[in-house]
């Protein structure tokens, strides 16, 4: 049988202290780090190291520092930072890469481990591939190598000049924000860099205990800043995920936009200002139609690349292109921070916007109507493939008689979870949702976890 991949979609995930997140297992992953390192001339350099809140970062790290050390090469930990503040700190430091210790939007029981080249780009395939084989070749380690940790306490610092130098330095004075920090990664230095900026700012979910990341706050819930939006009285509301590369908003009057509606706004305003060229905006398979549909109205159009920010990020960046993002909240904006996604960013640029065109945000991206569209996640105690699973091909071939051309079908496997996620899109709101129900029903029979 082969074996499960060390790496996924977005780096190692798992439960942390199991498997490839147990401390040994992290330690090897430092050494076959360090021999990546060594490979490319660059382990004369230290590894920069940080993360969200969970309460297993620490162990993570010191795992990751002693396979490190294991190569004589050091660690510099730069502590509690969003996952894009790692990769934009590699030459602030002299450093020869960045490892974030989180799991994005999961639960607190579990982390994963992101790893940032020395040009601040996501490993990719061929990356992966030789860490992996050599941290399967790396033998059991005997005894704990003494890790090699300095501490870092002024990455913050630098990390809110780099998002402010980025975006032209704003002028949000007499802007009222309210932010959900979703008890994550950026619970201190998102408020600080909007104050920094002069916006007035309500915060929630600002309070970390290393266990409840993203527990009923953040992105996932976006109806809770929504609230406080109302609550407060607060221009508009910005809600991240746990290590903050995500990013969803609410208007002045509590409506939540994704990150659909997010590049729609984006886009259009790029365009009125004659920076958008090309005229080709970068989405996903899950990108919404009505996406596509206020694109093209303006002659843009959306170039559709599977479900991930590092296949967004590589298709900006073959292409020359300024804006692509995710449903999910992933926006990048071309070269502007290295082709990284990052949240507070994006609702810097989208803060910005408000401020210059002096609109609420309910204004911003008028004439945007996304089609009906139903998500189903279906968490499964297996991966085989979709082919397989007996009566699949025979359901969603119905399925999509149903819809013709007016709609599409996603089934996917989640790279960081497991799940099953179906997504069914049309005209008809009351077709879709019942085909989304039959698919998502059929599918937890099969594979269901149990």
């Amino acid at each position: 049988m082969t074996p499960e991949p060390l790496f996924g979609t977005d780096g190692v995930r798992g439960r942390a202290g199991e498997g490839p997140l147990a401390p040994e297992s992290v330690a090897r992953l430092g050494v076959a780090l360090g021999e990546w390192l060594e490979a490319h001339g660059d382990a004369g350099k230290p590894a920069l190291i940080g993360g969200d809140t969970r309460a297993s970062r620490e162990e993570i790290t010191r795992a990751l520092a002693g396979g490190l050390a294991r190569r004589n090469i050091r660690a510099f930990d730069l502590g509690v930072l969003p996952t894009a503040a790692l990769a934009l700190l590699i030459d602030d430091y002299g450093a020869s890469c960045a490892a974030v210790i989180s799991a994005s939007h999961n639960p607190a029981a579990d982390n994963g481990i992101k790893i940032f080249t020395g040009h601040g780009a996501k490993f990719g395939d061929a990356e992966a591939r030789f860490v992996e084989e050599r941290w399967r070749a790396c033998p059991p380690l005997e005894g704990g190598a003494p890790a090699a940790i300095e501490r870092r306490a002024d990455g913050a610092e630098r990390y809110v000049d780099h998002l402010l130098a980025a975006a032209g330095r704003p002028d949000l004075r007499g802007l009222s924000v309210a932010l959900d920090l979703a008890h994550g990664a950026a619970h201190a230095v998102g408020p600080a860099l909007f104050r920094k900026a002069g916006a007035q700012v309500t915060v929630t979910g600002d309070r970390p205990d290393g266990r409840n990341i993203n527990d009923g706050f953040g992105s996932l819930h976006p109806e809770r800043v929504a609230a406080l939006v109302k609550e407060s009285g607060a221009q508009f509301g910005l809600a991240v995920d746990g290590d903050a590369d995500r990013s969803l908003f609410s208007d002045e009057g509590g409506r939540v936009l994704d990150g659909d509606a997010t590049l729609a706004l984006l886009a259009a305003d790029l365009l009125e200002r004659g920076k958008l060229d090309p005229r080709t905006v970068v989405g996903t398979v899950m990108s919404n139609f009505g996406l596509e549909a206020f694109l093209q109205a303006r002659g843009i159009a959306l170039l559709r690349t599977p479900v991930g920010d590092r296949h967004v990020s590589a298709a900006l960046k073959e292409k020359g292109l300024v804006l692509g993002g995710e449903p999910s909240g992933h926006v990048i904006f071309g070269a502007d921070l290295d082709y990284l996604g990052d949240g507070l960013y994006t609702a810097l640029r989208v803060a910005e916007l408000l401020r210059r065109r002096a609109i609420p945000l309910s204004r911003a991206a008028e004439g945007f109507a996304p089609a009906p569209q139903i998500l189903r996640a279906v968490r499964v105690h297996a991966r085989p493939p979709l082919g397989t699973i007996p009566g699949f091909k025979e359901i969603l071939s119905s399925s999509e008689e149903r819809l013709g051309r007016s709609g599409r079908i996603v089934v996917r496997y989640s790279g960081t979870e497991p799940v099953l996620r179906v997504m069914v899109e049309g005209t008809d709101a009351s077709l879709v949702a019942a085909l989304a129900q039959s698919l998502a029903s059929h599918l937890e029979q099969a594979i269901g976890a149990r």
